[in-house]
């Protein structure tokens, strides 16, 4: 797979090299929502995308129908069990970086993006697994005012990888 991916930018192409950055869906329900999750790492470059445990993957009909092709330019892959795959990944030499509410999170605005991240999001109602949260390097979240304490995983990835993307421009 070529490694140079075509943005457009103030109406202006640019050739642009991936980032390094792995996206871990843990278990995500919805295939639609992964569909969208792989337009955004489609939109804004990153690596890979992993799909595991029932995460839906492509070829899906749900899956294709939100995606609109951009399945076609990312790699990805399909591991079995997501903490196996967390540990895969951090043994490649990526910190993991958990989009998850926890006591210790700390807002995405507080955090030092690069390179080199494995980032999880996790299962809409169950979020991502105890295993996971552990060996986070980093955990992160976004802050909300509003009676609900969750927004549905694809625009909350959206955020994050916005803001991941925001700290290389």
């Amino acid at each position: 797979m070529d490694n140079v991916i075509q943005i457009k930018d103030d109406g202006k192409n640019e050739r642009l090299e991936k980032l390094d950055i792995i996206v871990l869906l843990d278990n995500l329900r919805s295939a639609y929502n992964v569909g969208n999750i792989i337009r955004i790492v489609d939109a804004f470059g990153f690596k890979e995308i992993c799909f595991t445990g029932v995460t839906a993957c492509p070829p899906h009909k749900k899956i294709m129908k939100t995606a609109m092709g951009a399945e076609k330019y990312i790699e990805y892959r399909y591991i079995r069990d997501s903490y196996s795959a967390a540990i895969h990944y951090k043994n490649k030499g990526y910190k993991i970086l958990s989009l998850e509410r926890t006591n210790v999170s700390k807002t995405i605005w507080a955090n030092d993006y690069g390179e080199g991240y494995c980032i999880v999001v996790g299962n809409e109602a169950l979020g991502i697994r105890d295993e996971i949260l552990n060996i986070s390097d980093e955990i992160v979240e976004i802050p909300m005012r509003g009676f609900k304490n969750s927004i549905n995983v694809s625009n909350a990835f959206g955020m994050l990888a916005y803001e991941i993307v925001r700290f290389f421009r």
